[in-house]
């Protein structure tokens, strides 16, 4: 069956996308809940104040009115949050960590639940074919067939299989998240994850036989499976390896001292995925492999009903739960799909960069609340001496563009960013 356009694994997919980016509600800041507060108490004091000065000295009710009003400034106030994100979002920019909006910063800045991919995430995404068991035929159909796709895997089984000719394939389909169907040389070959063969009726769990004898050796050395069949019987076995980020212990020990949970969700096998809890210090119940897209996409939504969840990921697979996530975060190398689901972007290798994110996120939102003490500070001050008769309009006047330009100076003066 020819499928095309939103019919296809991917469109599919990238449906999922749309349908959470459409549902996630926008943010509502603090600023916005104060000026409306802000608005209506400047009216009622400007009214006591003139009734005030009314009954004791009219001559001066409309006087120390007006100072009031003029000098009551909610432009500070709405400058408040707008200006530290635009401010902290810029400084982003320029340190390789690209965020769409201030409502990043804000979810990112208190501590929840964190779920990172493994493959390109936490490891270099550099998969090398370490092991091979099967016959050479096997081999050259498993090549004839990975040559046809971008996934990583598959570039890794052709760069180590440069040996010998090159064969044709034809029919070829990819799942995603799973593996490759198609036919060479007039044989129907499967290339995949164990999961995926079995799925096409491979048997590989029977006991002592060479199927699961070879699959246990792959799993015991920590390595990728990838498994290769001939007309619906097993034929191979690669193994893969992967070397996980310099900085992915540090980073991911940085994170979890500001009180972030961490987990791991992953299309790999289960025993690959958790032989990464001791280098990362993770408890391996949290370390979960074995995930297809839908998989990854069904955990991110349970888990945000309890809690705020941010995803961390970089390909087609995670696409949908990054869009599912309070907030999905896409690190360098990333697949498009992948880029547009997520809310930032980091343009730099490793996790260094997530961890500036973090950081830089708590700094910006105690900017923001710096520009709103200012604010109210400048305010309760400026109404006070006007409602006491010690502010004439024209003083006020002078004062009231002060309090904006005191917000603008603490917004761009500070330095949630700052070089690494």
């Amino acid at each position: 069956i020819v499928q095309t356009g939103a019919d296809t694994r991917v469109g599919q997919l990238m449906q999922l996308v749309e349908d959470h980016a459409r549902r996630r509600a926008p943010l509502v800041r603090l600023a916005d809940r104060l000026s409306g507060w802000f608005v209506a108490i400047v009216l009622v004091l400007a009214g006591i104040n003139a009734w005030w000065w009314a009954m004791s000295d009219p001559g001066m009710a409309l006087e120390h009115t007006v100072a009031l009003l003029i000098v009551a400034c909610p432009c500070a106030l709405a400058l408040a949050t707008p200006l530290a994100v635009a401010a902290a979002i810029g400084q982003a920019a320029t340190r390789g960590i690209l965020v769409k909006g201030g409502e990043v910063l804000e979810q990112l800045a208190q501590p929840g639940l964190l779920l990172l991919d493994k493959t390109g995430t936490l490891t270099e995404g550099r998969m090398e074919l370490q092991s091979w068991q099967g016959s050479d035929e096997a081999r050259a159909a498993a090549v004839a067939l990975e040559s046809r796709s971008s996934h990583v895997l598959a570039r890794a089984f052709v760069a180590g299989s440069a040996e010998g000719p090159m064969l044709s394939a034809e029919d070829v389909h990819e799942t995603v998240g799973g593996g490759l169907s198609g036919r060479v040389a007039g044989r129907a070959v499967l290339v995949g994850s164990p999961s995926f063969l079995a799925e096409h009726g491979v048997r590989l769990d029977e006991v002592g036989t060479e199927a699961a004898q070879g699959l246990e050796q792959v799993l015991a050395a920590g390595r990728t499976p990838v498994g290769v069949a001939l007309d619906g019987s097993w034929a191979g076995w690669a193994g893969f390896g992967d070397p996980l980020r310099a900085d992915a212990r540090a980073s991911l020990d940085a994170l979890r001292a500001r009180g972030w949970q961490i987990g791991v969700l992953s299309g790999d096998h289960p025993r690959v995925v958790a032989a990464l809890a001791d280098p990362l210090g993770l408890d391996p119940a949290v370390c979960r492999g074995g995930m297809s897209p839908e998989d990854k996409l069904q955990y991110v939504e349970a888990a945000a009903r309890e809690q705020r969840v941010v995803m961390v990921g970089d390909g087609v697979n995670d696409a949908a739960a990054l869009a599912a996530a309070r907030v999905g975060i896409a690190v360098h190398g990333g697949a498009e799909a992948s880029l547009a689901a997520a809310d930032a972007y980091l343009t730099e290798p490793g996790l260094a960069g997530l961890t500036r994110l973090f950081a830089g996120s708590r700094r910006t939102l105690g900017v923001i609340r710096r520009n709103l003490l200012l604010s109210l500070g400048y305010n309760t001050v400026g109404v006070s001496l006007a409602m006491a008769g010690l502010l004439h309009p024209v003083a006020a006047a002078i004062l009231m563009p002060l309090s904006s330009l005191t917000v603008v100076s603490s917004s761009y003066r500070a330095r949630p960013f700052p070089d690494a």
